[in-house]
């Protein structure tokens, strides 16, 4: 966090819709390592349509907030997907929270978390739930760090690649 006090900056979000794609794909293509992790091959431009299109099972696009972190110099330098009330009425799915190399640890993503937690707690939710891919390490204990408990394991494939995904939850 102290890095990221020593250098604040002005930082705001854009909800993105479908025209936004390439402003997605450009923090994608900055996080080639998360989609190399993932899916075994570099991010493009179908990887930034799904984050901004793909709707879980029974929800609509009101329920789902996508949105671009953006710099001072309006760059993009990060990606938010959260679902409210999925998968059941009150708990609120992190889809992602991606930041490009050069922000993380810089404490910026604890921030991102806290005014998620902030606005799902405003909206009614008593947790957030997050899946993490199990060879993501520092998500992992990113995330643990901050509070959540894994509630399960599931085998889920991405792009051809299998992992498991710890199921983490936070009560808010």
């Amino acid at each position: 966090m102290v890095r990221y006090l020593e250098r604040k900056r002005n930082y705001h979000v854009k909800f993105l819709t479908e025209k936004d794609v390439a402003l997605a794909e450009e923090v994608c293509v900055r996080c080639e390592d998360y989609f190399l992790m993932e899916q075994g091959v570099a991010a493009n431009t179908e990887n930034a349509r799904t984050i901004i299109t793909e709707i879980p099972k029974g929800k609509t696009k009101l329920d789902k907030f996508v949105m671009a972190v953006l710099d001072e110099a309006d760059k993009p330098i990060g990606l938010i997907d959260v679902v409210a009330d999925f998968p059941r009425k009150g708990q609120w799915i992190i889809g992602l929270l991606m930041l490009i190399p050069e922000e993380r640890g810089s404490g910026f993503g604890k921030v991102l978390y806290q005014v998620i937690k902030d606005w799902a707690s405003d909206g009614s939710a008593d947790s957030l739930r997050i899946g993490v891919l199990e060879e993501n390490e520092e998500a992992l204990g990113f995330w643990s760090h901050l509070g959540f408990e894994k509630q399960e394991e599931k085998r889920q494939t991405y792009g051809g690649k299998e992992h498991t995904v710890h199921v983490m939850v936070q009560n808010i």
